[in-house]
């Protein structure tokens, strides 16, 4: 069979699976070879003979199984970090969440103690190190499973130093001054359906209640008590009302963000001077 050929009947097969079954038959090729998805246009008139990883590849993402699982990583803000089903996968939007809270620790001092609940596979902590270099970073995750993928990415980029990872829920373990809570919690609604390829990921990290707000609404109160100087979460899009309802009814001044789709999809709060 030719590359072409090979590419052409998976590519087939993955039409009702993905928008780009082309691209993403050609990034599970690529991954078997080793090679880039140029050289296979290059050479797609090549003979090729089934290889069994690639048939196991197809197999699971004919499934649903997201991409980022089969091939054992994932990009967010330009860098590669490894993700498996043991943590979310790291979505474009929510790189918005990291963009607030460097533009809220500038407005504060450089040497802040940043925590961030619930931290998964650690992308959010890591790249807030790599761009604010002069804070320290706590890091908290109740499932042991997680950090050990977080710790793994944070040496891989070269910030394993500046970061202690935690293993508990919300703030238990962490002593202290906080500056600033970031988080990007649990936020769906205990018996809302998901999506088949969802179902892939860690039920853990995506439901937050029987509303879905509840853990939104236990980092507001722990913003509160901790008297931590800054607050930036991300939420569901149809989350803005109830947040805000109680954000006010604990006396705060609460401002939105919206993502690349304009959907409303965090929030940030300051402390009262």
């Amino acid at each position: 069979m030719l590359i072409k050929e090979l590419l052409a009947k998976s590519a087939e097969q993955l039409r009702e699976v993905t928008d780009i079954p082309q691209k993403e038959a050609m990034i599970l090729l690529g991954e078997v070879l080793g090679c880039e998805m140029s050289w296979l246009l290059s050479h797609s008139d090549d003979e090729i003979s089934m290889d069994e990883r690639f048939t196991e590849f197809l197999k699971r993402r004919i499934s649903h199984e997201p991409l980022e699982y089969i091939l054992g990583r994932a990009s967010f803000y330009g860098r590669e970090f490894d993700v498996d089903a043991r943590v979310l996968i790291p979505r474009p939007e929510t790189e918005i969440l990291v963009d607030k809270a460097v533009e809220l620790a500038k407005e504060l001092s450089p040497h802040l103690h940043i925590v961030e609940i619930g931290c998964g596979s650690g992308i959010i902590s890591i790249m807030l190190a790599l761009l604010l270099p002069k804070a320290r970073f706590t890091a908290v995750d109740i499932s042991s499973e997680a950090l050990h993928v977080s710790q793994h990415n944070a040496k891989k980029q070269g910030v394993s130093e500046r970061i202690a990872f935690v293993e508990g829920s919300y703030l238990d373990g962490v002593s202290g001054e906080i500056d600033m809570i970031v988080s990007n919690p649990p936020y769906i609604a205990n018996e809302e359906p998901l999506g088949i390829g969802l179902s892939y990921e860690p039920s853990l990290a995506l439901y937050g209640g029987s509303r879905g707000d509840e853990m939104l609404c236990q980092i507001i109160d722990l913003f509160v008590t901790r008297g931590v100087k800054a607050l930036a979460c991300e939420m569901g899009y149809d989350q803005r009302q109830p947040i805000s309802e109680y954000a006010k009814s604990k006396g705060l001044e609460i401002a939105f963000y919206k993502d690349l789709a304009e959907l409303d999809r965090g929030f940030w709060i300051k402390e009262k001077r």
